[in-house]
């Protein structure tokens, strides 16, 4: 049995809540807009037979940007000359991401969609670099796993938050102007509580890190630079690649929920429940993370990555093979309570990698396996245009299934881990 929670505990779990608030807000602004937003503005400018594509793209270019341009900014944050190198990029950031907000509200066609999309993910994951290294700079080891647990039941907080603000808006008749200005006072106030509860963070030492903006710019965008910090150390690059696999699983099934519930299921006003189904959902997934997270601290992190892969793939296949909503909300439940404990785990076992005060530089690069697989996600875009145009019935039980056998697949990497003198058993 667990020991009470002590004053000690008590002090840094209120700690961690504070310096993962921005948490909230970046969830409270991506889960609607990858769930509900992106789907309905497609559905409105894009023909009905091409649509699955057209959202198979705008993921694949969007998000594999993101991929792509994290890890060059969390080096910019980790290198930068200034005296708090984390905030600054924060809070400049959530500036910029409110200008293209509105660009995406604005946007009158496809090809204008897809590049407000991807400016939005650029501006935000030069904000949320900075933001992901404040575990590692300012938590000590034998807590990673209670403020993982913190970080990503706050991610979980924040996709509630956001699923139900955005069908509370759909509800009153509302149009995505006011949804989008909803998605942006979030943004502004996790951005400010930030700005008041994070301590600043001092730069590296001299030598270390960058001399002025050019020599900045130049180490950031180093290849070699960037890529060797992962080829120098085995057990955080598996730890990656478990990340990606499972996530290469997960994606499709919030990527394609709407469609799901429209085709298979016939649902009516399938927007609004699709946010009220994800935010049940959500919601125990906070119940995984804060459990799992604090519990691989004691019991190790791959045990604990053990269960939670093997609930998340029977809650996958359970949804492939759904005959109806009641069995949805059950296997759907297991699927949110695995990958809630997924997440804070795996987060963890990354901090338990990352040298001291490289964190928005690791982090980013642990982000190739986070937007990596989000992007590739939309490759099951023109797989289910495909197997519904062959197999109507059967569109979602191939595609789905499929997805839980690839997250299945991570167990093979976390074995590897287990030979690795790094990684808490």
């Amino acid at each position: 049995m667990l020991a009470p929670v002590s004053p000690t505990r008590l002090r840094a779990l209120l700690y961690a809540a504070r310096i993962n608030v921005y948490a909230i807000s970046l969830s409270t602004l991506w889960t609607p807009l990858n769930t509900v937003l992106i789907q309905q503005r497609v559905s409105q400018i894009v023909p009905e037979t091409i649509q699955g594509s057209a959202l198979g793209l705008i993921s694949l270019v969007g998000i594999g940007t993101a991929a792509l341009v994290q890890p060059i900014a969390g080096r910019a944050s980790d290198l930068a000359p200034l005296a708090d190198r984390r905030r600054p990029f924060i809070v400049g950031g959530t500036v910029i991401d409110l200008i293209f907000l509105v660009l995406l509200w604005w946007t009158p066609s496809f090809t204008w969609l897809l590049l407000a999309y991807v400016l939005l993910q650029v501006s935000s994951n030069f904000a949320q670099a900075a933001f992901q290294a404040l575990i590692p700079d300012l938590i000590d080891p034998p807590e990673l796993g209670l403020a993982a647990g913190v970080k990503n039941a706050f991610d979980v907080v924040g996709s509630a938050l956001g699923l139900l603000g955005v069908a509370l808006l759909l509800r009153a008749g509302m149009g995505s102007g006011a949804i989008l200005i909803f998605l942006g006072l979030a943004l502004a106030l996790g951005a400010a509580l930030t700005l008041a509860w994070v301590p600043p963070i001092s730069p590296l030492p001299l030598g270390t890190r960058a001399r002025d903006v050019s020599d900045l710019i130049r180490h950031s965008v180093r290849v070699d630079a960037l890529l060797g910090s992962v080829l120098h150390h085995r057990a955080f690059a598996l730890a990656v690649l478990i990340r990606f696999l499972f996530l290469l699983g997960f994606y499709p099934v919030q990527r394609f929920f709407l469609f799901f519930l429209q085709d298979r299921f016939h649902v009516s006003g399938a927007a609004e429940r699709t946010s009220l189904y994800a935010l049940g959902a959500l919601l125990l997934g906070v119940v995984g993370a804060l459990v799992a997270g604090p519990l691989s601290d004691y019991l190790g992190r791959a045990r604990t990555l053990r269960v939670s892969i093997a609930i998340s793939a029977v809650g996958l296949l359970g949804t492939a093979l759904a005959p109806s909503l009641l069995v949805l909300a059950g296997t759907g439940s297991l699927l949110a309570l695995g990958s809630g404990a997924f997440q804070a785990v795996n987060w963890a076992l990354l901090g338990d990698c990352i040298p001291r005060g490289r964190g928005a530089q690791f982090y980013g690069l642990a982000n190739l396996a986070t937007a990596g697989a989000s992007a590739l996600a939309g490759l099951y875009g023109p797989l289910v245009d495909v197997v519904n145009a062959l197999l109507p019935a059967g569109t979602y039980t191939v595609t789905f299934s499929l997805a839980a056998l690839i997250t299945l697949s991570s167990l093979l990497p976390l074995a590897r881990l287990l030979g690795s003198h790094t990684s808490p058993a």
